[in-house]
């Protein structure tokens, strides 16, 4: 008898346009928002700007802390996280990708904590399922605005931070990190550029395959998934190739929802730990990129344990043959894909070395399923070749 749990509390408005709601969607929940995101450039200058004006139309006064970065540490959570509490911000919007969402989760989750003692945090709210710790303090209510398609964490428990005294990127959760909503307008999306296009569409078909190959399936997981990796396969060297494809960005914007849903019921596999500890030792990696460099090796390693899931993956990119020849075939497919929509598939391409591989190896500590420590070890030697 089939049996598993779905949880997803984040209530979502999609479309092309629908940002005009986000001031009567912002109005009911405070009248002093934080903006999270990171520092805004003239590309999108419009798009915060019509932002700022609709919140204003409802009364709402508006605080901005623009002080995200890539891969954020603790310290930049630590500076928002004093903005708000300065300005008492009841609401908090975040707008950006991955990093301005997370970065948003905890300052909304600490704005109302007196201490925070990162150690703890880092300690007790490690572990995506299982035992729940709660939270010090009542958090303050969360809305975000994707402006890439790829991370999911508008719909996911998540939040990465780089841990700076560590050195090293870990990530936090807990069922109150879930936005109170999403609001996600592929219009917003249409200024991104190719390649942060391709990277984050591939972090999409990561965690959407993470989680159709993971040790926690359901109906809901698989379904979620494959759709994802589908919309991803489809319509990614699409919008890569003209990013003002709306109707690609909207396809890819639902396949980065559907995929956080499916990540945070189903869990990641050892892609993206490894993707993280090669982002915190190798800063100028981006997350997207530290996957793709990774997962022929990964898939070609790993292929064996589950034929058949592999084989419905391969079926995407067109494979043929026995569900052993399809399965087999998977990490060609995504190397031809990933020259596709013009990123690089192994480590070598983007200067790591093997030096710095082994260098990482006292950080392979994991209970993940389907890999082994030794295993995660030899996925990154072979994705030197």
């Amino acid at each position: 008898m089939t049996q598993f749990q779905h949880y997803q509390p984040t209530k979502i408005t999609f479309g092309a346009g629908e940002i005009k709601q986000i001031g009567q969607l912002t109005a009911k929940y405070g009248t002093r928002c934080l903006i999270v995101s990171e520092p805004i450039f003239a590309a999108v200058k419009p798009a915060y700007d019509r932002i700022f004006s609709l919140l204003e139309e409802q009364g709402i006064k508006v605080t901005h802390f623009d002080g995200v970065v890539p891969n954020p540490p603790t310290s930049v959570v630590e500076l928002g996280r004093q903005v708000a509490v300065e300005a008492k911000c009841d609401v908090i919007l975040a707008i950006g990708g991955g990093s301005s969402i997370d970065t948003a989760k905890i300052i909304s989750a600490t704005i109302n904590v007196d201490l925070l003692d990162w150690e703890h945090w880092f300690a007790t709210y490690d572990s995506p399922f299982g035992d729940i710790q709660p939270l010090p303090a009542e958090t303050v209510p969360l809305i975000a605005v994707p402006t890439t398609s790829g991370t999911g964490s508008q719909v996911t428990h998540a939040a990465v931070i780089t841990n700076a005294e560590q050195h090293a990127k870990l990530t936090l959760f807990h069922p109150d990190f879930y936005p109170r909503e999403a609001l996600i307008d592929p219009e917003l999306m249409l200024t991104l550029p190719a390649r942060m296009t391709a990277m984050t569409g591939f972090d999409a078909f990561s965690h959407a395959f993470e989680s159709f190959t993971g040790s926690k399936p359901s109906p809901f997981v698989d379904s979620m998934a494959l759709q994802a990796m589908t919309l991803v396969v489809d319509n990614l060297p699409n919008v890569v190739d003209d990013g003002s494809d709306l109707f690609g960005r909207c396809q890819l914007a639902m396949a980065d929802t559907l995929g956080g849903i499916a990540l945070a019921n189903g869990g990641a596999g050892a892609p993206h730990p490894l993707g993280e500890i090669l982002g915190s030792k190798k800063t100028n990696l981006p997350h997207g990129l530290t996957l793709a460099v990774v997962y022929p090796a990964y898939t070609q390693i790993q292929w064996r344990k589950q034929p058949e899931r592999y084989a419905q993956v391969a079926e995407l990119f067109g494979a043929v043959g026995s569900t052993e020849e399809k399965a087999q075939s998977l990490s060609i497919h995504l190397v031809t894909f990933l020259k596709h929509i013009g990123l690089e598939s192994n480590l070598t391409q983007v200067g790591v070395t093997k030096e710095d591989v082994e260098s990482l190896e006292p950080a392979f500590c994991f209970d993940l399923p389907l890999t082994t420590g030794e295993e995660m070890k030899q996925v990154l030697r072979a994705s030197l070749v």
